[in-house]
């Protein structure tokens, strides 16, 4: 069976076009069962992993950092999910079937692309993230595709199925909606797992006295949120007990389930501002609906202006005593609001392949900027670089060296840099 069979027999397309597929994919996927939906993602990653395989030398995991190495890393990133991304390239066909043009695999899921972006710049990194079933053929494959000698892991293996796949199928490149069965609610033991090996990383990062350490997280994402384990908020809420104005936080919302969960990060008791939170435009609208400070339907984000963002982001920041709120605005750049300046860049102007993992991308380059002692504005400048470099990049491919050099080309042709204004 191949990919096509695949689609045609689990979404019931008798003829395979631009037109079926997307139907089918809004219509008949989207109202299955998530089992059904990671069953058929399952099938599918399986044949591409088959394929790509067959026309690459099979890459052993290279040998990753040394916990010996902690104390000298700055920033920890932590992961409740970790997908491997698949991307299938379709073109069009004159008789207006789908012709199977490229497929990309990926190791994906928000500091798990950071992570990439680290050791591609040899930068290291520790990270706690939860995967799939050990030994089973998409866990490994996610594995064997990220991990690297500048990336300290704790791996942690949680349930009797295989690693979660995220497809996207784009054809003549516009993507279509990503097709994704969502992860059952985590289990107590696996939270608590998840935050006593994130705490004990963190201790040993800290053992030198440093205290610029930077702790990247996820509210929201693929895994069914249950309000009475609060999984990102237990870790924060420990991580400020533990060590109370030495670990700073950047905060991502991705697919959250709704106000309590959204808020569920945000309500936490914060001595200092310490904390950034990094929402895109659409989560930017909904934690401020969640937060009580917009109504429903009174802002869009299509229309939204930067005044706008700028206000609601000062009311944000003055709420929930934040160090920062970090809105990023896709083509339009990205907009810094801290407790006395707001530093703004435009976006770059690029020839866009994917968007998948630019998000992620811009964070860590912002991370990598602030864990190497540079200002916010050379931060929101290197953000900017990362996340333009990832989106001009096929599949979920992120930030390297020298996708990096030709996009820093363009913002310097193009008299894009940050400027700031103090409040």
């Amino acid at each position: 069976m191949d990919i096509k069979d695949i689609l045609t027999n689990s979404l019931g397309i008798n003829d395979l076009t631009e037109a079926s597929l997307k139907e089918a994919i809004v219509s008949h996927y989207h109202h299955q069962t998530d089992d059904k939906k990671r069953r058929i993602n399952r099938e599918i990653a399986h044949e591409v992993i088959k394929a790509v395989r067959t026309t690459e030398s099979k890459k052993d995991c290279e040998d990753t950092g040394k916990p010996g190495s902690l104390p000298e890393t700055r920033v920890l990133g932590i992961n409740y999910i970790s997908p491997l991304d698949v991307t299938i390239e379709w073109k069009t066909e004159p008789d207006g079937t789908l012709k199977l043009a490229k497929y990309h695999i990926d190791s994906g899921g928000d500091q798990i692309n950071v992570s990439k972006v680290f050791s591609h710049f040899n930068e290291n990194i520790a990270l706690v993230a939860l995967t799939g079933k050990e030994k089973a053929e998409i866990t490994d494959e996610w594995e064997r595709n990220f991990l690297n000698n500048s990336i300290i892991p704790v791996l942690i293996r949680c349930g009797e199925e295989d690693g979660q796949v995220a497809v996207l199928n784009m054809i003549d490149d516009e993507p279509l909606p990503v097709m994704y069965g969502w992860a059952d609610e985590l289990s107590k033991d696996t939270v608590e797992n998840i935050d006593r090996e994130a705490l004990r990383v963190l201790d040993a990062m800290l053992d030198d006295g440093r205290d610029n350490i930077w702790m990247a997280l996820s509210a929201g994402g693929p895994v069914r949120y249950n309000s009475d384990l609060a999984y990102y908020a237990s870790l924060v809420k420990q991580v400020k007990k533990k060590y109370p104005n030495r670990v700073k936080l950047l905060i991502d919302f991705k697919y959250t389930s709704g106000a309590e969960e959204a808020l569920s990060v945000l309500n936490i008791p914060r001595e200092a501002p310490q904390d950034i939170i990094k929402p895109n435009l659409e989560e930017f609208i909904q934690i401020l609906i969640a937060s009580g400070l917009s109504e429903s339907g009174s802002l869009d984000e299509n229309t939204i202006t930067e005044n706008d963002i700028k206000t609601y982001a000062i009311k944000l920041r003055d709420k929930y005593n934040l160090l920062g709120v970090l809105v990023s605005m896709d083509k339009n750049g990205l907009m810094l609001v801290m407790q006395n300046k707001v530093i703004k860049e435009n976006g770059i102007k690029i020839i866009p392949a994917c968007h998948t993992a630019a998000g992620d991308s811009l964070k860590a380059g912002f991370l990598y900027a602030l864990s190497n002692g540079k200002s916010f504005e050379e931060a929101i400048h290197t953000g900017n670089l990362f996340g333009a470099s990832t989106a001009s990049m096929e599949g979920s491919q992120t930030v390297t060296l020298e996708v990096l050099t030709k996009t820093e080309a363009l913002a310097d042709a193009q008299g894009v840099k940050p400027t700031v204004e103090l409040v």
